[in-house]
Formats: structure tokens, sequence, C-alpha cells
């Protein structure tokens, strides 16, 4: 368990800049170049844009995976067992999730967040409008037969720039980036429903949250890692 403290049990809420950069680099890194089919969909921004993202919910999963470095560790071992072929090398996965928990990650750099209806939005709204605002994402809606819209995020040249700008100068965003490219190196081949539903079936996990309630519980524990071995905890 986290052993994160705030006064009176309050969580002090984010600078809204600091969620638009981390999520940004998340896009950055997970982004496809835009095809030529892709531009002839009525849903295409008129603005340029060099990449897109989708969907809305795959975001959400990914940032999670940031923000809980403890359920990272144990994925990543729940992927060696599941043997998805990124997660092959037990050596690979030992030094990996072992380095996490070792650091003590879940307890220095977990960033809870509230869980709403329909999963980990915290202020995602703001940040689409300060992207938009700055000419750095743009978002479409594809009009879908199940009555509900697929959101892409449409990243300009602008966005690629800031993001190589954010990782030259800033420390933090340095460290943001290589865990990003990390869950990239074990996730990044799955596909967005399978990496949700991973996510739900965690013993902690986001299904587990009532809805309107601090996410703190996400830790490594259930798997038990050593330099030689990895095992279920009894």
């Amino acid at each position: 368990m986290s052993s994160q403290r705030f006064i009176a049990g309050a969580i002090p809420e984010r600078y809204v800049e600091v969620d638009a950069a981390d999520l940004l680099l998340i896009l950055c890194e997970f982004s496809e170049p835009n095809g030529d089919a892709l531009k002839a969909e009525p849903f295409y921004p008129t603005r340029p844009t060099v990449k897109h993202f989708t969907p809305e919910y795959y975001l959400q999963k990914l940032d999670f995976l940031v923000r809980y470095p403890g359920y990272l560790a144990y994925e990543i071992v729940e992927l060696h067992r599941l043997g998805v072929p990124a997660a092959a090398k037990r050596e690979d996965v030992i030094g990996e999730a072992g380095a996490i928990l070792k650091n003590r990650e879940p307890e220095l750099r977990t960033k809870p967040f509230r869980r709403f209806w329909f999963g980990a939005h915290e202020r995602l709204n703001d940040v689409e409008a300060w992207w938009h605002s700055r000419g750095l994402v743009f978002i479409g809606l594809e009009r879908r037969s199940d009555g509900k819209p697929q959101k892409y995020y449409f990243l300009t040249d602008e966005a690629v720039t800031v993001v190589a700008q954010l990782i030259a100068t800033v420390d933090h965003t340095r460290w943001y980036q290589r865990r990003i490219e990390l869950i990239k190196r074990f996730f990044g081949d799955l596909p967005p429903s399978k990496l949700k539903s991973l996510q739900y079936s965690h013993p902690q996990g986001l299904g587990k949250s009532p809805q309107g309630t601090i996410h703190l519980l996400v830790t490594g524990r259930g798997y038990t890692c050593t330099s030689r071995k990895i095992s279920r905890a009894r």
C-alpha cells in the first residue's frame, strides 16, 4: 500500500500544465503518423497535424501505468506469466520489476487520482482545452454504429517540438520519458482492449474502487521478485 500521507486526507490538485505535459509525452510516444485514409475522414481536423492517437481510454490506461509504479511492476511480471512475447525474458522482467520495488517507487512516485464513472478522467477535459488553446493537440470524434463516438487526438508539429524541448530541459520529464519507453517496451504491442482488461482484473485495479474515491491502493504485491526467480506470494 502506498505510504503517502496528506493533510486531513486531502490530495492537492496538480496544476493543469503538469497533467498536460505528462499526458502529452504519452501521446507523442504512442501516436502514429497520419495516413491518407485518415486524412479523408470527416472528423480529421482542418488544421495541420502529423500524428494521431486513439482511443481515449487507452490514454487513461497508459497514464495509470505511470501513476502506479507498484501496479506496473506487478503487471510486468503478470505479462511474463501469461507468456506475452515482450516479457518473455525472465532476467529483464526481474530486473525492471525489481528495480521499481527496490527504489521504493510505489511509496515515492505514486500519483493518485479520483475514479469517475468511466475511468481515470481527472480533469482530462481541462487538459484537452489547454492543448487546444496552444495549438498542440486537436480532437476528432468518429461516429460509430454503436452510438458512442471514438475520440482521436491529433498532434501538431508544435506538440512534437514541445515534447523534445521538455525532455531536453526538465529533469523530471526525462525520468517520465524513460518510464513511458519502458511501458511501451512491455505493453506497446498489446491492443488497448487487452490493457484495459488487465487493469480491471487486478485485485486492486480500477474495477475495485468505488465511484468518486481516491484510488491509492495499487501496489506491487502478489508476486515476489528475486535475482533468481519470480513466484506468486502466498
